[in-house]
């Protein structure tokens, strides 16, 4: 069982407590109801912030590498020929553009 799936009964069986239907939550707790919408709407919701933070987190890695800020490298810092490109890129949904491919 993959924690997304967790983490989304958890989020469903919330909404269920809220509409004070106790037994659906409790048969999402169960993981007798993973085919329910309201759990597979929250894994769905899930999955996507996953691969956004997924993009965030790989673009961060190249920035934070010291390589990229070194001037002495061959053709200077990679971090010159970014000028942001890579955020841009993630910010607006696609990956990020590696500069050493």
């Amino acid at each position: 069982m993959t924690n997304l799936i967790k983490r989304a009964r958890g989020v469903a069986a919330g909404y269920f407590d809220e509409l004070k239907r106790h037994d659906l939550s409790q048969v999402v707790l169960d993981g007798s109801g993973d085919d329910l919408p309201e759990v597979q709407m929250v894994a769905n919701l899930l999955s996507g912030e996953a691969e956004r933070l997924l993009r965030y987190e790989t673009a961060l890695k190249q920035y934070a590498d010291p390589e990229f800020w070194d001037d002495a490298m061959p053709g200077g810092a990679l971090a010159m020929h970014d000028s942001g490109e890579m955020a841009r890129n993630v910010l607006a949904g696609r990956t990020a553009f590696f500069h050493r491919d």
